[in-house]
């Protein structure tokens, strides 16, 4: 055993006190005067998490007694921490005395679990506090966890070898990962500190590969940082978590001079973005970038989205790299887990590509502005929509027949958009803009048109003549799907809903989009609570008259039910995940909307109410198919 300092304490003696003992234990002895001494039988007790043990012990006064009673002329007896007489240990406690009838002065102090879950060894006396105050004190013996073994016990972060903190910070040990966890309150970008660490047995430890010394070591925790304790020829391995104001990432933006983010057309140039991890994914430090808002209805809120684009493509949170990214506020989404869960079940289906999104917590210009959802941009990408890659050189031939992404939406502020003649509204996103040519527009124009009129044609239902040789039928079903189950009316209005069509392939439908308003929720979709209400939106109505498109929506239904059942364990784990930065957006947001219809309730109330409604819809859709 040795003493590393501060760092590296020797013997485990101490734990945190308080002892929830059931009322003062009594002694009351025939001749107190007698009562001098206490002695413990030598030995470790060990307990398993809610179980019991006994310590036996003799008294000088073999007549005494000892109950539940208490009695202002009694003694009261307790269980003490070595070397800190008036401390009780936390992790267990002193719940009975019992005398041994077969020998006089023979007691067992029965001591039980707390039941805390921590791994623990203690070493406590057995105190009686006399009338006069006088404590009469055992010999020390060991109390230990039932899953402890040598090596450290304990780690803490100390204010005073760390000025930055604003208090002592204690590690509790998650035994089953070898894991000691702690949690600072208030976001701290520089997260190096020196630990100190109470050790059983140990003759060194090594954190990251370097020996803590008696001098203190600093160690960089804003990584899990290794942890090797070494006794005698064995090695015990551990790991150091710490985690920071929410638990999720940090992604910090700073433009020049400060300048304010006002607009949804002019990008505030030069600015830069910084991402903190966590640990769970890899830091960014300062890449150039410009930022500026986004959204329709969205960007009149107070709690503002953005979209972001770096000058060179930049992988963010273990997504594949791009340039363009979206910070979507969920402002109305009371549950903040809306798209988070759309995208999920829809990962689960055959839709080419979903776009992949992460929590942060969002500083622009050095205000907090709570929790966002980093999202990949709908684009044109090898990495996101794989569709050819059309230029403005495509204009004839098989070249011209792809690839396009376009968007149906009843907002029409497109530069290139049209109505069809059932007044669907169509826009081309890509190629962009400034790229897309007048007989590029022309095709695309003449295509749809003819799709349509098929659709809605004589021999629609033919395999060969009708609608099926332009939509691909699976993926207009499995899309439709997902709007079904997370109650989304936009299908119908339209809006954000989007399609493909490749060079020399057919429309395919996807990706989702923009499922934050009304989903989950019958307050907007009334009709949702009865049965399917999405079969008539847009060309549903007609493609559900083929008795071919509805068979597959049934077969469909079967291979996906399984898949989208997933959801409920997905959704218990993004609760924890995301709980403290939950308070904390709320601390900061107040919702002005009622549009989902959860807008005052609690965290747990709000997702609790999204796992109902997504309960009744996969039976009603269950139903129905």
């Amino acid at each position: 055993m040795r003493r590393f300092a501060y760092i590296l304490f020797g013997l485990i003696i101490a734990a945190t006190a308080c002892s929830k003992e059931g009322g003062e234990l009594v002694y009351t002895p025939t001749n107190p005067s007698v009562l001098r001494s206490i002695t413990c039988e030598v030995g470790s007790y060990i307990l398993d998490e809610h179980t019991t043990t006994e310590i036996p012990f003799r008294v000088n006064e073999p007549k005494a007694l000892f109950n539940y009673v208490a009695s202002s002329d009694g003694f009261q007896v307790h269980l003490r921490l070595e070397g800190d007489i008036l401390r009780s240990p936390e992790e267990f406690m002193l719940t009975g005395v019992r005398s041994d009838e077969s020998e006089e002065g023979l007691y067992y102090a029965t001591i039980s679990d707390a039941g805390l879950g921590k791994m623990y060894s203690r070493r406590v006396h057995i105190v009686i506090k006399q009338q006069s105050g006088e404590l009469i004190i055992s010999n020390a013996v060991r109390v230990a966890s039932a899953n402890y073994v040598s090596g450290i016990t304990a780690v803490r972060l100390t204010k005073s070898s760390n000025p930055a903190l604003k208090a002592d910070l204690e590690f509790e040990y998650d035994a089953p990962n070898h894991t000691f966890n702690a949690h600072i309150e208030g976001y701290v970008t520089d997260r190096v500190f020196i630990p100190e660490f109470e050790a059983d047995g140990v003759d060194r430890i090594e954190v990251n590969g370097l020996k803590i010394d008696s001098a203190g070591t600093p160690v960089d925790l804003s990584h899990d940082a290794e942890v090797v304790a070494y006794v005698g020829d064995m090695k015990v391995e551990y790991k150091l978590h710490l985690s920071c104001f929410t638990g999720l990432p940090v992604l910090r933006i700073e433009t020049p001079n400060r300048q304010s983010v006002w607009s949804k057309e002019q990008w505030v140039e030069g600015s830069k973005l910084w991402l903190d991890g966590m640990a769970r994914f890899d830091d960014i430090e300062g890449v150039e970038m410009a930022i500026r808002g986004r959204g329709n209805s969205t960007w009149g809120y107070e709690k503002k989205p953005y979209a972001i684009k770096f000058t060179q493509k930049q992988e963010v949170m273990d997504m594949p790299k791009h340039k363009r990214w979206v910070l979507l506020a969920n402002y109305m989404d009371r549950t903040l887990l809306r798209n988070r869960v759309a995208y999920y079940l829809a990962e689960q289906t055959s839709l080419a590509w979903t776009p992949h999104c992460e929590f942060v917590e969002l500083i622009l210009n050095g205000v907090h502005l709570g929790q966002y959802l980093l999202c990949e941009q709908v684009r044109v990408d090898n990495d996101r929509i794989a569709i050819t890659e059309m230029t403005p050189q495509d204009n004839s031939g098989e070249a011209i027949t792809g690839g396009y992404l376009l968007e149906l939406d009843f907002h029409f502020d497109n530069q290139w958009q049209w109505h069809t003649q059932r007044n669907v509204p169509f826009a081309v996103k890509f190629p962009d803009e400034e790229d897309l040519t007048q007989q590029q527009f022309d095709w695309i124009i003449n295509y749809i048109g003819e799709v349509e009129r098929t659709l809605y044609g004589s021999d629609y239902r033919d395999e060969s003549k009708g609608y099926r040789k332009y939509i691909d039928a699976q993926s207009f079903i499995d899309y439709w799907l997902i709007y079904e189950i997370c109650v989304n009316h936009e299908l119908a209005n339209p809006g954000s809903v989007f399609l493909t069509k490749d060079r020399g392939g057919r429309l395919v439908a996807g990706p989702v989009w923009d499922f934050d308003w009304g989903t989950f929720s019958y307050n907007a979709s009334p009709a949702a609570q009865h049965g399917l209400f999405m079969q008539w939106a847009w060309w549903y109505g007609r493609l559900f008259d083929d008795p071919y498109f509805e068979a597959l929506a049934s077969e469909r239904w079967a291979v996906l039910k399984p898949k989208f059942e997933s959801v409920f364990s997905f959704i218990e784990r993004e609760r924890e995940y995301i709980s403290r930065s939950w308070d904390v957006n709320f601390d900061m947001w107040n919702i002005s909307t009622n549009i989902n219809g959860d807008e005052w309730l609690t965290k747990d109330q709000a997702i609790d109410r999204m796992v109902e409604v997504l309960r009744e819809r996969i039976d009603i859709i269950d139903r129905a198919l």
